[in-house]
């Protein structure tokens, strides 16, 4: 049995994988996510200046649904480094705000992503089927 998931009911299944709001983080280590990826796989970045971001379910816009793809997108979240140094990360996870759900994860396309101190980096939290790097 195949199910079909119709493209007006997209919509909803979107907005409830945000409806509590989400965690957005970033990793630290050089890793690639696939299929088999958990919460224990990454290493969170852990520098001064770094903080986990809370992204409200309200932030999330639809960015569409065409061809039986659909997306929504938040605006951008920064990360910042006041470690005193250069830091480096591969790419972005993104929780429940209880931490104990990982919804989805993106490592940058030109990981990893180097930030000198008082750099940032800004990620665009995004459900859909690619990737958003920081730039």
């Amino acid at each position: 049995m195949t199910q079909i998931y119709p493209d007006a009911a997209l919509v909803p299944i979107l907005q409830r994988i945000v409806a509590g709001g989400v965690h957005v983080h970033l990793f630290a280590n050089n890793v690639t996510p696939d299929q088999s990826t958990t919460l224990g796989t990454f290493t969170e970045a852990a520098w001064a200046g770094y903080a986990v971001q809370n992204v409200l379910a309200s932030a999330f816009s639809l960015t569409g649904v065409a061809g039986h793809v659909g997306g929504i997108t938040a605006a951008a979240v920064a990360f910042g480094n006041s470690s005193g140094g250069n830091q480096s990360a591969y790419g972005y996870y993104v929780t429940d705000t209880t931490d104990t759900i990982l919804l989805w994860c993106a490592r940058f396309d030109s990981a990893p992503i180097v930030q000198p101190n008082g750099g940032s980096w800004q990620v665009t939290p995004t459900v859909g089927d690619f990737s958003q790097a920081a730039s």
